[in-house]
C-alpha cells in the first residue's frame, strides 16, 4: 500500500474511531464537508491543514502517514510526564481516568478503536482485565471513579499474605456497623484534627465503652494516632485519623463488590490460570478445549 493509500486508510478509520461525521470534522477545521471527502478519498489536505488535523483527530501526523517510530525513541514516560504537568489541578483527576482507562480498553486484542470515556452510563460500569500477569478493575460512572491494577507475581498473590491474623482482625472490625460509623465520620475530618471518645460517642450516639473498642483496634492498625494531654487538670488521650489510602480503597471496592459487577466495559479476560498459586508449586492442567471444526466436517 503505498503512503497516499495509508494516509487516507488511517484518516478514515481514525474519524470513525472517534465517532465523528465527515461534516463535524469539516466544522472543527472550517473547510467543507466535500474536501474531507477528497482527503479520504482522492487527495491531500494543504500542508498548513496537516497540523490541524492531527490535532482535532488527537493523533499524530506519524501515525496519519503510517510512519513507524522505533520504540527506543518513544519515550512513554516522558510523554505522559509532559501531558500531566500540563494539566491544571482541576482537570487532573479526569486525565488521570482517561489515560488509565484508554490504557485498559487498549489490552483488549479484539478491538482496535481507542478507548474513551462516556460522559455518562446508563448502570453502574466497571471496566476490568484479567490476564495471567495483570490483575485491574476501574468504576468509571462519573459520580465516583477509581482504577486499581495489581501486577500478579510468578509464585502468585498468595505468598505476600503470610500470617493473615491481622487481615482477619481488620475484616472482623470492618464487619461492625459502628465501626465503619467512626471511620467515615473520623475520615470527614481536615488533617490533623483532634478527636475525643467522649466526642465520637455523643456525636453518633454510640455507647462510649464501644466506641473505645474500636477505637483501640482502629489504633492497632495504625489508622488513628493518640496524644496525651491535660485538659482542666485532668488527662485526656486524643486520637487523630491517619486517612490511609488503603482502607478508603478497600471500602468502596467493598460496596462495588456488594453492588455486584454486572455492566463491564470492556471486560478483557485474557487468563489461563488465576491469581493465587498452589502452596506445593504445582500448576493446575489447563481445561482442555473442544478441537475446531474440521476441514469438509458437517
Amino acid at each position: 500500500m503505498d503512503r497516499k493509500s495509508v494516509f487516507r486508510t488511517n484518516l478514515v478509520k481514525r474519524r470513525k474511531a472517534l465517532g465523528l461525521t465527515q461534516e463535524q470534522l469539516a466544522v472543527r477545521l472550517n473547510v467543507s464537508p466535500q474536501a474531507v471527502s477528497k482527503w479520504e478519498n482522492t487527495s491531500y489536505p494543504d500542508c498548513e491543514l496537516l497540523p490541524r488535523l492531527a490535532k482535532e483527530l488527537n493523533t499524530s501526523l506519524d501515525s496519519l502517514f503510517g510512519v513507524d517510530i522505533v520504540d527506543s525513541e518513544r519515550d512513554i514516560e516522558q510523554l505522559v510526564n509532559d501531558e500531566i504537568r500540563s494539566t491544571s489541578p482541576e482537570q487532573l483527576s479526569e486525565k488521570l481516568m482517561r489515560i488509565m482507562y484508554t490504557a485498559l480498553c487498549a489490552c483488549n486484542p479484539g478491538s482496535d478503536t481507542v478507548g474513551r470515556l462516556h460522559d455518562s452510563y446508563e448502570h453502574e460500569t466497571f471496566a476490568g482485565l484479567k490476564t495471567d500477569r495483570e490483575l485491574a478493575v476501574a468504576r468509571i460512572n462519573p459520580d465516583l471513579r477509581y482504577f486499581c491494577f495489581l501486577e500478579i507475581p510468578e509464585n502468585g498473590v498468595n505468598s505476600y499474605f503470610g500470617d493473615t491474623t491481622n487481615m482477619i482482625r481488620l475484616f472482623n472490625t470492618l464487619a461492625d456497623a459502628d465501626a465503619i460509623s467512626i471511620i467515615s465520620y473520623l475520615g470527614a475530618s481536615v488533617r490533623n484534627k483532634m478527636f475525643s471518645v467522649e466526642m465520637i460517642s455523643e456525636k453518633l450516639g454510640i455507647e462510649l465503652e464501644r466506641v473505645q473498642h474500636i477505637i483501640d483496634r482502629l489504633d492497632r492498625f495504625g489508622l488513628v494516632w493518640r496524644v496525651s494531654a491535660d485538659i482542666a487538670d485532668k488527662p485526656v488521650i486524643l486520637y487523630g485519623y491517619t486517612h490511609q489510602i488503603p482502607l478508603t480503597l478497600i471500602l468502596v471496592l467493598a460496596k462495588s463488590i456488594t453492588n455486584y459487577l454486572q455492566y463491564m466495559d470492556p471486560n478483557v479476560e485474557l487468563w489461563m490460570r488465576g491469581e493465587f498459586r498452589r502452596e506445593d508449586g504445582v500448576q493446575d492442567e489447563v481445561v482442555p478445549q473442544v478441537p475446531w471444526w474440521g476441514e469438509g466436517e458437517l
